[in-house]
Protein backbone atom coordinates (compact mmCIF):
# COMPACT_ATOMS: atom_id res chain seq x y z
CA UNK A 1 0.00 0.00 0.00
CA UNK A 2 2.17 2.82 -1.30
CA UNK A 3 -0.33 5.63 -0.90
CA UNK A 4 -2.00 5.29 2.52
CA UNK A 5 -4.80 7.89 2.79
CA UNK A 6 -2.42 10.84 2.16
CA UNK A 7 -4.83 13.70 2.84
CA UNK A 8 -6.12 12.18 6.06
CA UNK A 9 -2.60 11.38 7.25
CA UNK A 10 -1.49 14.97 6.75
CA UNK A 11 -4.41 16.26 8.82
CA UNK A 12 -3.95 13.63 11.51
CA UNK A 13 -0.25 14.53 11.79
CA UNK A 14 -1.28 18.06 12.69
CA UNK A 15 -3.42 17.00 15.64
CA UNK A 16 -1.06 14.34 17.03
CA UNK A 17 0.79 16.54 19.50
CA UNK A 18 2.03 15.68 23.01
CA UNK A 19 -0.51 17.91 24.76
CA UNK A 20 -3.44 15.79 23.56
CA UNK A 21 -5.22 13.18 25.67
CA UNK A 22 -5.28 10.12 23.41
CA UNK A 23 -7.41 7.00 23.86
CA UNK A 24 -7.19 3.77 21.86
CA UNK A 25 -10.27 1.51 21.78
CA UNK A 26 -11.42 -1.74 20.20
CA UNK A 27 -14.49 -3.95 20.18
CA UNK A 28 -16.28 -6.12 22.76
CA UNK A 29 -14.83 -9.63 23.20
CA UNK A 30 -11.55 -8.56 21.57
CA UNK A 31 -9.70 -11.03 19.37
CA UNK A 32 -6.06 -11.16 18.36
CA UNK A 33 -6.41 -8.48 15.70
CA UNK A 34 -8.18 -6.11 18.08
CA UNK A 35 -5.63 -6.47 20.87
CA UNK A 36 -2.62 -6.66 18.56
CA UNK A 37 -3.76 -3.47 16.82
CA UNK A 38 -4.43 -1.58 20.06
CA UNK A 39 -1.07 -2.50 21.56
CA UNK A 40 0.79 -1.98 18.30
CA UNK A 41 -0.61 1.54 17.94
CA UNK A 42 0.11 2.25 21.61
CA UNK A 43 3.83 1.56 21.08
CA UNK A 44 3.88 3.47 17.78
CA UNK A 45 2.42 6.56 19.44
CA UNK A 46 4.85 6.16 22.33
CA UNK A 47 7.74 6.20 19.85
CA UNK A 48 6.33 9.50 18.54
CA UNK A 49 6.52 10.89 22.08
CA UNK A 50 2.78 10.58 22.63
CA UNK A 51 1.15 9.01 25.66
CA UNK A 52 -2.09 7.09 25.21
CA UNK A 53 -4.50 5.06 27.30
CA UNK A 54 -6.04 1.82 26.03
CA UNK A 55 -9.67 0.95 26.80
CA UNK A 56 -11.52 -2.25 25.92
CA UNK A 57 -15.14 -3.09 26.75
CA UNK A 58 -14.16 -6.31 28.56
CA UNK A 59 -11.33 -8.68 29.35
CA UNK A 60 -8.33 -9.73 27.29
CA UNK A 61 -8.48 -13.50 26.60
CA UNK A 62 -5.85 -15.53 28.43
CA UNK A 63 -4.16 -16.65 25.21
CA UNK A 64 -3.43 -12.99 24.35
CA UNK A 65 -2.56 -11.69 27.83
CA UNK A 66 1.15 -12.41 27.20
CA UNK A 67 1.44 -9.62 24.62
CA UNK A 68 3.68 -6.76 25.78
CA UNK A 69 1.62 -4.01 27.40
CA UNK A 70 -1.58 -6.07 27.72
CA UNK A 71 -1.65 -5.60 31.50
CA UNK A 72 -1.96 -1.86 30.95
CA UNK A 73 -5.28 -2.08 29.11
CA UNK A 74 -8.25 -0.62 30.99
CA UNK A 75 -11.33 -2.85 30.95
CA UNK A 76 -14.64 -0.98 31.01
CA UNK A 77 -16.36 -3.98 32.59
CA UNK A 78 -14.10 -3.71 35.65
CA UNK A 79 -12.86 -0.10 35.64
CA UNK A 80 -15.97 1.71 34.48
CA UNK A 81 -15.48 5.06 36.22
CA UNK A 82 -11.87 5.40 35.09
CA UNK A 83 -12.83 4.53 31.52
CA UNK A 84 -15.71 7.03 31.58
CA UNK A 85 -13.42 9.79 32.84
CA UNK A 86 -10.75 9.11 30.27
CA UNK A 87 -13.22 9.07 27.38
CA UNK A 88 -14.91 12.27 28.57
CA UNK A 89 -11.53 14.06 28.69
CA UNK A 90 -10.12 12.60 25.48
CA UNK A 91 -8.95 14.90 22.71
CA UNK A 92 -8.43 12.03 20.25
CA UNK A 93 -10.02 8.58 20.23
CA UNK A 94 -8.67 5.86 17.95
CA UNK A 95 -11.22 3.19 16.99
CA UNK A 96 -9.52 0.00 15.87
CA UNK A 97 -11.00 -3.12 14.30
CA UNK A 98 -14.66 -2.10 14.42
CA UNK A 99 -16.75 -0.21 11.90
CA UNK A 100 -19.30 1.32 14.26
CA UNK A 101 -19.69 2.11 17.97
CA UNK A 102 -22.37 -0.56 18.43
CA UNK A 103 -19.47 -3.07 18.53
CA UNK A 104 -18.40 -1.46 21.82
CA UNK A 105 -21.52 -2.82 23.54
CA UNK A 106 -21.89 -1.16 27.00
CA UNK A 107 -19.02 1.22 26.24
CA UNK A 108 -20.88 2.65 23.22
CA UNK A 109 -22.88 5.32 25.07
CA UNK A 110 -19.79 6.85 26.66
CA UNK A 111 -18.05 6.69 23.31
CA UNK A 112 -20.95 8.51 21.64
CA UNK A 113 -20.91 11.27 24.29
CA UNK A 114 -17.16 11.79 24.01
CA UNK A 115 -16.24 15.06 22.32
CA UNK A 116 -12.78 14.01 21.14
CA UNK A 117 -11.76 13.64 17.50
CA UNK A 118 -12.55 10.08 16.44
CA UNK A 119 -10.20 8.26 14.08
CA UNK A 120 -11.23 4.91 12.60
CA UNK A 121 -8.62 2.37 11.47
CA UNK A 122 -10.43 -0.76 10.30
CA UNK A 123 -10.81 -3.38 7.58
CA UNK A 124 -14.51 -4.23 7.93
CA UNK A 125 -16.99 -3.11 5.25
CA UNK A 126 -19.53 -0.32 5.62
CA UNK A 127 -17.83 1.98 8.17
CA UNK A 128 -20.18 4.25 10.13
CA UNK A 129 -20.19 7.99 9.48
CA UNK A 130 -19.67 8.80 13.18
CA UNK A 131 -15.90 9.16 12.79
CA UNK A 132 -14.01 12.33 11.96
CA UNK A 133 -11.33 10.45 10.03
CA UNK A 134 -11.80 7.06 8.39
CA UNK A 135 -8.83 4.91 7.37
CA UNK A 136 -10.73 1.87 6.13
CA UNK A 137 -9.66 -0.76 3.62
CA UNK A 138 -11.49 -4.07 3.24
CA UNK A 139 -8.80 -5.53 0.98
CA UNK A 140 -6.23 -6.04 3.73
CA UNK A 141 -5.78 -9.06 5.98
CA UNK A 142 -6.37 -7.30 9.27
CA UNK A 143 -6.54 -4.02 11.13
CA UNK A 144 -3.04 -4.79 12.43
CA UNK A 145 -1.79 -4.55 8.85
CA UNK A 146 -3.38 -1.10 8.58
CA UNK A 147 -1.73 -0.04 11.85
CA UNK A 148 1.62 -0.94 10.30
CA UNK A 149 0.79 1.14 7.21
CA UNK A 150 -0.34 3.99 9.45
CA UNK A 151 3.05 4.03 11.18
CA UNK A 152 4.90 4.00 7.87
CA UNK A 153 2.78 6.90 6.59
CA UNK A 154 3.30 8.92 9.78
CA UNK A 155 7.07 8.71 9.99
CA UNK A 156 8.44 5.46 8.67
CA UNK A 157 9.52 2.05 9.87
CA UNK A 158 11.51 3.50 12.78
CA UNK A 159 8.19 3.82 14.63
CA UNK A 160 7.83 0.02 14.70
CA UNK A 161 9.57 -1.01 17.92
CA UNK A 162 10.15 -4.70 18.76
CA UNK A 163 7.09 -4.65 21.04
CA UNK A 164 4.95 -3.03 18.34
CA UNK A 165 6.23 -5.55 15.80
CA UNK A 166 5.23 -8.54 17.94
CA UNK A 167 1.75 -7.11 18.58
CA UNK A 168 1.17 -6.30 14.91
CA UNK A 169 2.42 -9.72 13.80
CA UNK A 170 0.08 -11.43 16.29
CA UNK A 171 -2.84 -9.40 14.95
CA UNK A 172 -2.11 -10.43 11.38
CA UNK A 173 -1.41 -14.05 12.32
CA UNK A 174 -4.65 -14.53 14.25
CA UNK A 175 -6.92 -12.73 11.77
CA UNK A 176 -5.68 -14.94 8.95
CA UNK A 177 -5.78 -18.20 10.88
CA UNK A 178 -1.99 -18.49 10.70
CA UNK A 179 -2.06 -17.33 7.08
CA UNK A 180 -4.63 -19.84 5.89
CA UNK A 181 -7.27 -17.31 4.73
CA UNK A 182 -7.76 -13.60 4.07
CA UNK A 183 -4.15 -13.08 3.02
CA UNK A 184 -4.03 -13.29 -0.78
CA UNK A 185 -2.49 -9.82 -1.10
CA UNK A 186 1.32 -9.95 -1.49
CA UNK A 187 1.62 -6.82 0.65
CA UNK A 188 0.57 -8.83 3.72
CA UNK A 189 3.61 -11.07 3.34
CA UNK A 190 5.86 -8.10 2.61
CA UNK A 191 4.82 -6.60 5.94
CA UNK A 192 5.28 -9.90 7.76
CA UNK A 193 8.75 -10.24 6.21
CA UNK A 194 9.66 -6.79 7.52
CA UNK A 195 8.40 -7.74 10.98
CA UNK A 196 10.47 -10.93 10.91
CA UNK A 197 13.55 -8.90 9.93
CA UNK A 198 12.95 -6.83 13.05
CA UNK A 199 13.55 -9.97 15.09
CA UNK A 200 10.11 -11.05 16.25
CA UNK A 201 9.93 -14.57 17.62
CA UNK A 202 7.36 -16.35 15.45
CA UNK A 203 7.57 -19.56 17.45
CA UNK A 204 6.73 -17.70 20.68
CA UNK A 205 3.68 -16.08 19.08
CA UNK A 206 2.44 -19.42 17.74
CA UNK A 207 3.06 -21.20 21.02
CA UNK A 208 1.37 -18.57 23.19
CA UNK A 209 -1.69 -18.17 20.97
CA UNK A 210 -2.37 -21.73 19.86
CA UNK A 211 -0.75 -24.03 22.42
CA UNK A 212 -1.75 -22.65 25.80
CA UNK A 213 -5.33 -23.90 26.09
CA UNK A 214 -6.68 -24.46 29.56
CA UNK A 215 -7.93 -27.95 30.37
CA UNK A 216 -11.49 -26.59 30.39
CA UNK A 217 -11.13 -25.00 26.97
CA UNK A 218 -9.73 -28.19 25.46
CA UNK A 219 -12.56 -30.27 26.95
CA UNK A 220 -15.12 -27.71 25.73
CA UNK A 221 -13.69 -28.03 22.22
CA UNK A 222 -13.96 -31.81 22.35
CA UNK A 223 -17.48 -31.69 23.74
CA UNK A 224 -18.63 -29.16 21.14
CA UNK A 225 -17.31 -31.22 18.23
CA UNK A 226 -18.47 -34.60 19.55
CA UNK A 227 -21.85 -33.64 20.95
CA UNK A 228 -23.02 -30.28 19.60
CA UNK A 229 -21.91 -30.13 15.96
CA UNK A 230 -24.71 -30.72 13.45
CA UNK A 231 -23.69 -31.38 9.86
CA UNK A 232 -25.94 -31.03 6.80
CA UNK A 233 -24.01 -32.53 3.84
CA UNK A 234 -26.92 -31.93 1.46
CA UNK A 235 -26.58 -28.19 2.03
CA UNK A 236 -22.79 -28.23 2.62
CA UNK A 237 -23.31 -26.55 6.00
CA UNK A 238 -22.83 -27.20 9.70
CA UNK A 239 -23.31 -25.48 13.04
CA UNK A 240 -22.38 -25.75 16.71
CA UNK A 241 -24.53 -24.40 19.54
CA UNK A 242 -23.63 -24.01 23.20
CA UNK A 243 -25.89 -23.15 26.11
CA UNK A 244 -24.97 -21.04 29.13
CA UNK A 245 -25.13 -24.19 31.25
CA UNK A 246 -22.68 -26.00 28.98
CA UNK A 247 -20.24 -23.09 29.05
CA UNK A 248 -20.40 -23.02 32.83
CA UNK A 249 -19.83 -26.77 32.96
CA UNK A 250 -16.42 -26.28 31.34
CA UNK A 251 -15.45 -23.18 33.31
CA UNK A 252 -15.84 -20.87 30.32
CA UNK A 253 -13.65 -17.77 30.13
CA UNK A 254 -13.57 -15.06 27.46
CA UNK A 255 -11.78 -16.41 24.40
CA UNK A 256 -12.50 -20.09 25.06
CA UNK A 257 -14.73 -20.37 21.97
CA UNK A 258 -12.35 -18.38 19.75
CA UNK A 259 -11.90 -20.22 16.45
CA UNK A 260 -14.50 -22.88 17.23
CA UNK A 261 -16.71 -21.77 14.33
CA UNK A 262 -13.92 -22.65 11.88
CA UNK A 263 -13.72 -26.33 12.76
CA UNK A 264 -16.75 -27.51 10.73
CA UNK A 265 -15.14 -25.98 7.63
CA UNK A 266 -12.41 -28.61 7.96
CA UNK A 267 -14.99 -31.23 6.95
CA UNK A 268 -14.79 -32.13 3.26
CA UNK A 269 -17.36 -30.24 1.14
CA UNK A 270 -18.62 -28.02 4.01
CA UNK A 271 -18.58 -24.37 2.92
CA UNK A 272 -20.78 -22.65 5.53
CA UNK A 273 -20.44 -22.86 9.31
CA UNK A 274 -22.13 -21.21 12.27
CA UNK A 275 -21.54 -21.01 16.00
CA UNK A 276 -24.36 -20.06 18.38
CA UNK A 277 -23.52 -19.07 21.95
CA UNK A 278 -26.35 -18.51 24.42
CA UNK A 279 -26.11 -15.30 26.46
CA UNK A 280 -28.53 -13.79 28.97
CA UNK A 281 -30.33 -11.48 26.55
CA UNK A 282 -29.36 -12.81 23.15
CA UNK A 283 -27.60 -15.52 21.19
CA UNK A 284 -24.18 -14.59 19.85
CA UNK A 285 -23.85 -15.64 16.21
CA UNK A 286 -20.58 -16.30 14.36
CA UNK A 287 -20.61 -17.24 10.68
CA UNK A 288 -17.82 -18.49 8.43
CA UNK A 289 -17.84 -19.50 4.78
CA UNK A 290 -15.56 -20.56 1.97
CA UNK A 291 -15.50 -19.34 -1.60
CA UNK A 292 -18.17 -16.95 -2.78
CA UNK A 293 -20.90 -17.67 -0.25
CA UNK A 294 -21.57 -14.33 1.53
CA UNK A 295 -21.62 -14.94 5.28
CA UNK A 296 -21.79 -11.18 5.86
CA UNK A 297 -25.00 -10.78 3.86
CA UNK A 298 -26.67 -13.56 5.87
CA UNK A 299 -25.52 -11.87 9.07
CA UNK A 300 -26.89 -8.49 7.97
CA UNK A 301 -30.18 -9.87 6.69
CA UNK A 302 -30.99 -12.27 9.52
CA UNK A 303 -28.75 -11.75 12.54
CA UNK A 304 -28.47 -7.97 13.05
CA UNK A 305 -24.78 -7.98 12.20
CA UNK A 306 -22.22 -7.86 9.43
CA UNK A 307 -18.59 -8.44 8.66
CA UNK A 308 -16.50 -9.81 5.80
CA UNK A 309 -17.77 -12.02 3.00
CA UNK A 310 -16.29 -15.14 4.62
CA UNK A 311 -16.30 -14.09 8.28
CA UNK A 312 -19.20 -12.34 9.96
CA UNK A 313 -21.05 -12.09 13.24
CA UNK A 314 -24.25 -10.87 14.77
CA UNK A 315 -26.93 -11.52 17.36
CA UNK A 316 -30.21 -13.37 17.54
CA UNK A 317 -32.80 -12.01 19.95
CA UNK A 318 -34.76 -15.21 20.26
CA UNK A 319 -34.06 -18.54 21.97
CA UNK A 320 -31.11 -20.75 21.12
CA UNK A 321 -33.41 -23.45 19.76
CA UNK A 322 -35.27 -20.96 17.56
CA UNK A 323 -31.96 -19.57 16.32
CA UNK A 324 -30.94 -23.06 15.25
CA UNK A 325 -34.24 -23.46 13.41
CA UNK A 326 -33.65 -20.14 11.63
CA UNK A 327 -30.22 -21.35 10.49
CA UNK A 328 -31.66 -24.60 9.13
CA UNK A 329 -34.22 -22.60 7.12
CA UNK A 330 -31.41 -20.39 5.80
CA UNK A 331 -29.34 -23.30 4.51
CA UNK A 332 -32.41 -24.86 2.94
CA UNK A 333 -33.25 -21.58 1.21
CA UNK A 334 -29.67 -21.06 0.00
CA UNK A 335 -28.94 -24.71 -0.78
CA UNK A 336 -28.46 -24.10 -4.53
CA UNK A 337 -25.98 -21.31 -3.85
CA UNK A 338 -24.14 -23.38 -1.25
CA UNK A 339 -23.86 -26.23 -3.76
CA UNK A 340 -22.81 -24.00 -6.66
Amino acid sequence: MSNFFPSEIQRIKQILVPTQNIIITSHHNPDGDAIGSVLGLYYILKELGLEAEMILPNDVPDFLAWLPGANGIIKYSKQKEEAKRLLANADIIFSLDYNGSSRLEKLSDDFARAKGIKILIDHHPFPSDEFNYTLSDTNVSSTAELVFEFAIALKGQQLITPDAAMCIYTGIMTDTGSFSYGCSNPRTFEIVAQLVKMGIDIETAQQNVYNTFSEGRMKLLGYALANKMKVYPKHRAAYISLTKKELKQFGYRIGDTEGLVNYPLSIKNIVFSALFIENTNHVKVSLRSRGNFPANLISEKVFNGGGHKNAAGGKSFTTLAETEEIFIKIIEEYSDQLNA
